[in-house]
């Protein structure tokens, strides 16, 4: 546990931190180009896997989707839950899942439960919300401890914003232990809000981080409550600049596939009429 202490001797180099919202669905689609791999590989697995290895694994590694991974530790049961889907490429074939293994691991075993959640430290997001009756409590507080080897592979966080008139005092405390305890923490983001894509509870559901939908004066309201919040503990706020960079680096990255799947769209079915002729 990191005591008070600890909190009076931050290092300087601190997470940069993101205002998001949470979008929250019973299931995610896979996204389209997985689908589409995964039609191809089926329909025309000749020759498709006559493609070099090269290209196929290059294609395999384009359709990763960073995840918001979503683990809520039970105390009474020492283990790390989740409703977040495995990622679609596990299941596409025996080439993509081999692949896909390179790089997602089974993570946020405990000392008594072995680890069972796939994560990609490289692209995804580790979300921990605001689930126990207490709040953030000292399950918050140990997290990093309870998970043992995977705190240190952990680069994005994302924890739930709690409003200041239903915030119990400890939470902030507990919040702050959580992020420290992450050795390799890089982004933290403040998820201000929950809705719905159909109108339902988000109980149970899977959760997407997009864009906040609330107006500016909203967003810096919510802004100043946390500058004065952590202010003591962690000096001024360095706000993620790069976030929304870093989705135009996605949206850049999935343009590209879109390109390179389109390409081998056209050959295999170009493949298939000469076949056929």
């Amino acid at each position: 546990m990191i005591s008070a202490g600890a909190l009076d001797n931050i290092p300087a180099r601190q997470p940069r931190l993101g205002l998001f919202q949470g979008l929250v669905s019973r299931q995610l689609p896979p996204p389209w180009y997985t689908v589409l791999l995964c039609a191809l590989a089926r329909a025309h697995a000749v020759y498709y896997y006559s493609l070099p290895a090269e290209l196929r694994l290059e294609v395999w590694r384009l359709s990763f989707q960073p995840r918001a991974v979503e683990v809520r530790y039970q105390p009474e049961t020492d283990e790390c839950r989740t409703i977040t889907h495995p990622p679609a490429v596990l299941q596409v074939c025996r080439e993509s899942r081999e692949e896909a293994l390179r790089f997602y691991h089974k993570c946020f075993g405990t000392k008594s439960q072995e680890p069972l959640i796939y994560f990609n430290s490289s692209i995804d997001i580790l979300y921990i919300p605001r689930h126990r009756p207490m709040g953030y409590d000292d399950t918050s507080r140990d997290f990093a401890e309870c998970i043992l080897d995977t705190a240190e592979h952990v680069k994005m966080l994302a924890v739930d914003h709690v409003l200041p008139d239903v915030k119990r005092p400890w939470e902030t405390y507990n919040k702050l232990c959580l992020m420290l305890g992450l050795p390799n923490l890089k982004e933290a983001y403040m998820i201000i809000s929950t809705e719905s894509d159909d109108g339902e509870s988000g109980a149970g559901m899977e959760i997407e981080i997009i864009d906040p939908k609330e107006d500016q004066e909203a967003i810096l309201k919510v802004m100043k409550d946390i500058e004065e919040t952590y202010s003591h503990e962690l000096g001024e706020i360095q706000w993620e600049q790069e976030a929304q960079e870093a989705f135009e680096d996605d949206t850049a990255q999935e343009e590209d596939l879109h390109q390179l799947l389109k390409e081998l769209y056209d050959h295999t079915l170009n493949a298939c009429h000469d076949t056929d002729s």
